[in-house]
């Protein structure tokens, strides 16, 4: 019998689809499965004409850097943030995903390292697995807020393999926000020891309590330096067009960047002609998500306030929580909420905080809550991990009150 690939064996598991068979499981047998582990919000997309879908025939390749139409609304949209970058420097790319993939392998060849802040976006453990790459994680602890460490850490991990900074502003999963001067600090970094500043800017609409959002391509002198990823799944609710962009003033990347594109000929057409349609919207559409969003927050800060031995950090943007629970393993916890546990015929579906880091042992008691479901939905489901939290079998001997960070 033939035998796959190591690569393939050791691949990283998603850790917000790992255990979907089991919400299958759960469904089959009655159970109401309440999906906060993965971020796709409720909300519909904006009204969009899909009478300009002006394919008869058939659907045709189109060019693998994008169509140009795209890439100029794209350009259009980023002067909504005060960046100004040329078409000729924005790629289309088939999600984010597809970017970050595509940044990673352009900046550093197999065996080359990556920092990243920890905990980050997951599937980075994966896109690095697939491009060769070694990440080397600066933890950022949930009891300081997720707060950066100072630049000297970082400038302490820099060694001979070091070819990029990766990480994600506004942050998924902490929901970290960030500043501009934290993003000059990284930026002088990357100049003085010639790397890549790669920022993950998916969640760039969606900040609270009068945070800011300062993009990465704003910052000077590192024009050579600075890699933006960029999507618009979450900014409007179409996480299946899979539509992303990848943007740098640096015309060397792009081209080599460009060279990927090519060989998987263009990204989708479909998709591009509603993100088209999308950004050439007015912001109207997203005061009031935003502002629901921040009710779902504080719904969901004010349950788990409620909570014994329960600690986390109220997120500046995006819309995700990671969440410190009395528990001694959150892989079997997440698990154990699909295929042992029920309250009132529903259960809650979360995404386990080992996942979101590179480090072993880290993220053991952690489970990451996006709050992308309505209020009745969302607190059923605060319902259910109250509920749970009485009875599970692996809980940690805790007899500390519920405890948060602020902001």
């Amino acid at each position: 019998m033939p035998r796959i690939s190591q690569r393939a064996s050791a691949i990283f598991e998603s850790p917000f689809r790992k255990y979907l068979p089991l919400a299958a499981d759960a469904k089959a047998r009655g159970v109401d499965v309440i999906h906060l582990n993965i971020g796709q919000p409720d909300f519909r997309m904006p009204e969009i004409d899909f009478s300009n879908l002006d394919f008869k025939d058939y659907i045709p390749y189109g060019h693998a850097e994008g169509e140009a139409a795209l890439r100029e609304a794209w350009c259009a949209y980023n002067r909504r943030f005060d960046i100004e970058i040329d078409p000729e420097n924005l790629l289309i790319t088939t999600g984010a995903s597809e970017g970050i993939l595509f940044a990673l392998m352009a900046v550093a060849d197999v065996g080359g390292e990556v920092i990243v802040p920890e905990p980050f976006y997951a599937n980075y453990n994966g896109f690095a697995q697939m491009a060769g790459l070694v990440i080397k994680p600066i933890f950022s602890s949930i009891t300081e807020g997720f707060a950066i460490p100072v630049k000297e850490e970082f400038e302490q991990a820099i060694g001979p393999r070091t070819k990029a900074i990766l990480l994600s502003n506004p942050n998924n999963p902490s929901g970290k926000v960030y500043s501009r001067e934290t993003l000059e600090d990284l930026a002088s970094l990357a100049r003085r020891h010639e790397l890549f500043l790669i920022v993950d800017e998916a969640y760039s609409e969606f900040l609270y309590e009068g945070f800011d959002f300062f993009s990465a391509l704003r910052l000077e002198d590192v024009d050579e330096n600075v890699i933006v990823v960029d999507s618009v799944s979450k900014r409007f609710n179409g996480c299946g067009i899979r539509v992303g962009a990848i943007a740098s003033r640096n015309e060397e990347i792009i081209e080599h960047i460009a060279r990927f594109g090519r060989l998987r000929l263009s990204p989708p057409m479909l998709g591009q002609k509603i993100a088209l349609a999308a950004l050439s919207l007015d912001r109207d559409y997203h005061q009031p998500v935003v502002k629901e969003f921040a009710s779902r927050r504080d719904l969901l800060l004010s349950r788990l306030s409620q909570l014994p031995d329960v600690i986390f950090h109220a997120p500046e943007g995006a819309f995700y929580m990671l969440v410190r629970l009395p528990i001694k393993d959150s892989e079997h916890f997440c698990a154990w909420l699909l295929t042992d546990f029920q309250y009132q015929g529903k259960t809650v579906m979360l995404s386990p905080g080992t996942g979101f880091y590179a480090t072993l042992q880290k993220g053991t008691d952690e489970v990451r809550i996006a709050y992308i479901l309505g209020k009745e939905r969302l607190s059923s489901a605060m319902d259910c991990l109250e509920k749970a939290l009485q009875v599970y079998p692996g809980l940690k001997k805790t007899v500390s009150p519920a405890a948060s960070t602020q902001p």
